[in-house]
């Protein structure tokens, strides 16, 4: 057995003992509605994040642009529900359909560009769609936003009184997302990906046709961040262009996987579990401080432990089990943990 499949049946293994562990902490550790609110918040992020990864993680086109995603996500989830009486679960479905396309059409001008020409293109995107929403107020709500009608416990309309429902819902889609990343990492796009991000010009010799790989990552990668917006949008039942398109969300979905590990499978896992608690609690316990000092703190811990590790957590964790050279000796080959940025050949590619 070669250490690319030891390291897939592990992490099989591995997240099945995770989702058994998440699924249930409602029976013995969330007891209050702030943690059950942090728990859910966390996984939400988590499976946009991990959709962040596909393309930015795999294929190295750092995108500050997944709020347009998500926010399509929940916008179109709102929209048909608030103004056309549309079951949520169609609107959730359009919604995905919506992010997708939008992807495609964005992605066949963004992704002709590179580094950091691509990252401020996605960012500046995203900003264009916050005016956008907030200056069409007759269907979008405007800077008010759209807030949902009360239903009650109506299952039918995706809407539950009882929030534990919702935290389940979510960790199922994080868990989905989860899974969609992995068979991405382990199939010919996901090897495709990782070539691009190694060397685009050489992968491209190799027979690997650049920009239908890299378009179709960014279309995967926006299912998640949609279905996440629409999952957001009927939890905490509204959604405006802040909360929707902001610069501070459009950094929050990278910002995870960074943290986490960009890249690596378990790095949005990681950074959503560490990241969105701690953003939630000094919201709370620093809302006595002037505005915005909860920000700073925040950004200070994220600085600390990318300066630790600029390759984020998981990288930690990987560097640790590494052995240190034997005292005037050759360093030990050490098998790669993840699997190999293989570049087809002219005749795979075709």
């Amino acid at each position: 057995m070669n250490a690319v499949t030891r390291r897939l049946r592990s992490t099989g293994g591995l997240g099945i003992v995770v989702l058994v562990l998440v699924a249930s902490l409602p029976l013995w550790f969330i007891q209050t509605n702030f943690v059950l609110s942090v728990a859910t918040l966390s996984l939400i992020f988590m499976a946009a994040s991990l959709g962040w990864n596909v393309i930015s993680g795999f294929g190295g086109q750092i995108s500050f642009g997944h709020s347009i995603f998500f926010g399509l996500g929940a916008y179109t989830t709102a929209i048909l529900q608030v103004h056309y009486h549309l079951n949520a679960y169609l609107g959730m479905l359009l919604g995905v359909v919506v992010a997708v396309v939008l992807a495609v059409l964005l992605g066949a001008v963004t992704l002709r560009l590179r580094g950091i020409y691509f990252s401020l293109a996605t960012f500046a995107l995203t900003l264009v769609f916050a005016i956008l929403t907030g200056h069409y107020e007759g269907f979008t709500g405007g800077e008010v936003g759209l807030t949902l009608p009360l239903l009650g416990d109506a299952p039918g309309e995706f809407s539950f009184e009882n929030k534990v429902t919702f935290y389940w819902i979510a960790m199922v889609l994080a868990a989905l997302a989860f899974v969609a990343t992995w068979l991405v990492l382990r199939s010919r796009l996901g090897l495709q990906l990782r070539a691009i991000q190694a060397d685009q010009e050489a992968a491209q010799a190799s027979g690997v046709l650049a920009f239908q790989v890299k378009l179709t990552g960014l279309a995967i990668s926006a299912v998640p961040a949609a279905l996440a917006g629409s999952v957001y949008m009927q939890y905490v039942g509204f959604i405006d262009p802040d909360s929707a398109f902001g610069a501070t969300l459009a950094t929050q979905i990278a910002v995870i996987a960074f943290v986490g590990g960009a890249g690596k499978l378990w790095g949005p896992v990681v950074g959503a579990v560490i990241l969105v608690p701690l953003q939630q609690l000094l919201n709370s316990s620093l809302s006595a401080y002037p505005a915005g000092f909860n920000l700073v703190v925040y950004a200070l811990v994220v600085l600390v432990i990318l300066w630790i590790e600029p390759r984020g957590i998981m990288s930690m964790r990987m560097r640790r089990r590494r052995p240190r050279p034997p005292a005037g000796g050759a360093p030990p080959q050490v098998p790669d943990l993840e699997p190999a940025a293989a570049v087809p050949t002219s005749r795979e590619a075709g």
